[in-house]
């Protein structure tokens, strides 16, 4: 039960090893994994599906043999804005975050020649930058439930000395008297135990950031028929997270126990490489099918960290409170992003337009963390294994469809797209849709597209892990709308 004499706090030793609260959890390999086809507003505007057709900027990243489609050289730039409107449910409590933000989805330049060798009808290099996915996203959930984050830290602390509890986590919960062990056998206690009553929970959770790629390719045309293209990529990873988390006792229903308050700030930041291969075939002066294949990113990752626990309580003595916050963490290590193949199809429409489609084959299975090659010791190397081990028998793979097309009326394109994407959780058969419409004007030396693309999804979220709370979290209805401008000179 809660002391009733003022407690103390014990000491804890901090060493490399326990700086890192160990918070990574296997679905986090996802947020590396599951890209978006982005960059200019033709490739957004017509579904992302046109990487048989090449000759656009935003279809290198897919297909790079779509450069040695381009007969002119040329610099483009896309400036986007993002807008999500978040829907989190917890209970019968529904709050709504909408939140835009400004990006830079593409910037790139094409450089055409002519080889000596009339077979080669072009020989083609390329530069820049498509971004890949943006984590840009706020939500916000309250409302009654079952359950605390403070039983979860108590379970975390059973059989172990305070001295070895995650600075954290469970240590952080004991600082500040959320747990304690009065009988000094390693088996914790909490206000919580007991208590089935409902009470107030909050948290406010802001993403920020985007991963994108640096691209350098090389392209050539056989004969106008083969288009074969080489790329390498730079991945550049940014991401940014702040979560606020609350539980408190409005109706005074809970013997000791007032409030509590645990903070979390992250900054991930990172760079991977990888390559990919495409061909694209033109089967008749009508119809073009083409073949990507995508290696894994390898990307090196850094995480800083901070945590604030604040916990007060009311017991004989009257209300104490206590506030915590450990000394910021860092953690380096690696991952490792699935294989791709694209198979892709495509059809030109005289001056018309085109049709074209893409199916796409991920095995989420194949992803994996590397813990060990900045800090090799058991704990890294459990977690290593276990996180890898989750990953193979809680992913499946997936497959995803994308399809649109252009209608050509003089100077002027007139765009749509539809994209269909798997899941990546074994055993889960939902569906997630993207749609797309886009415009675009085109003069010799100059292009102007613009782009609107809608994309929606639905997803359980638990603010802590483990089945303490009753509802089992919140649930998330999301709806992101990006609207794209490419500004194009041919020269």
């Amino acid at each position: 039960m809660r002391h009733i004499s003022t407690k103390y706090f014990l000491a804890f030793a901090l060493t490399l090893a326990s700086q890192w609260a160990f918070s990574q959890t296997y679905t986090e390999i996802l947020q590396y994994s599951l890209t978006e086809v982005d960059g200019s507003a033709r490739t957004v505007g017509a579904g992302g599906s046109i990487s048989a057709l090449g000759a656009d900027f935003g279809a290198i990243t897919q297909n790079p043999a779509g450069l040695g489609r381009f007969y002119h050289s040329e610099f483009n730039i896309t400036i986007g804005l993002d807008k999500t409107n978040a829907d989190a449910t917890l209970g019968n409590n529904t709050n709504n975050t909408v939140k835009s933000y400004m990006q830079l989805p593409n910037i790139g330049m094409v450089l055409t020649s002519r080889p000596k060798n009339i077979r080669w009808k072009t020989m083609n290099f390329s530069l820049g930058y498509n971004r890949q996915i943006s984590y840009n996203r706020n939500f916000f959930f309250e409302g009654d439930a079952q359950g605390s984050l403070v039983q979860k830290f108590m379970d975390d602390a059973r059989g172990n000395d305070v001295g070895s509890l995650d600075i954290y986590g469970a240590g952080l919960a004991q600082k500040v008297s959320a747990i304690y062990d009065d009988n000094n056998d390693f088996d914790y206690e909490s206000d919580f135990v007991g208590v089935t009553d409902t009470f107030y929970h909050s948290q406010t959770v802001s993403e920020k950031g985007n991963m994108g790629e640096l691209t350098i390719a090389l392209a050539g045309n056989y004969e106008e028929k083969l288009s074969v293209g080489l790329s390498a990529g730079v991945a550049l990873i940014d991401f940014r997270k702040e979560k606020n988390y609350a539980e408190e006792d409005k109706n005074e229903t809970i013997l000791y126990f007032d409030k509590l308050r645990y903070e979390e700030s992250l900054t991930t930041s990172g760079t991977g490489l990888n390559l990919k291969l495409g061909l694209i075939y033109k089967i008749n002066p009508t119809v073009r099918a083409g073949l990507a294949v995508h290696t894994p990113t390898w990307i090196s990752l850094s995480d800083s960290y901070s945590y604030t626990m604040a916990y007060q309580y009311t017991d004989a003595n009257g209300t104490s409170s206590a506030e915590e916050t450990p000394d910021d963490g860092v953690f380096d290590y690696k991952v490792r992003t699935p294989w791709r193949a694209i198979g892709s199809i495509g059809a030109i429409i005289g001056r018309k337009g085109f049709i074209s489609a893409d199916i796409e084959m991920v095995d989420y299975t194949k992803g994996a963390f590397n813990l060990t090659s900045e800090l090799n010791t058991e704990d890294t190397r459990l977690l290593e294994k276990e996180l890898n081990k989750s990953i193979d028998t809680s992913f499946q793979q997936t497959f995803n469809f994308r399809m649109g097309g252009e209608y050509a009326h003089n100077s002027l394109r007139f765009r749509g797209g539809l994209g269909l994407y798997g899941s990546a959780i074994n055993g889960d058969d939902e569906i997630k849709k993207v749609y797309s419409v886009g415009a675009g004007y085109s003069q010799t030396g100059f292009f102007v597209d613009l782009a609107y693309r809608l994309s929606q999804g639905k997803e359980g979220y638990s603010p802590f892990t483990g089945n303490y709370l009753k509802p089992n979290g919140a649930v998330l209805n999301t709806k992101k709308s990006t609207i794209s401008l490419t500004l194009g000179i041919q020269f």
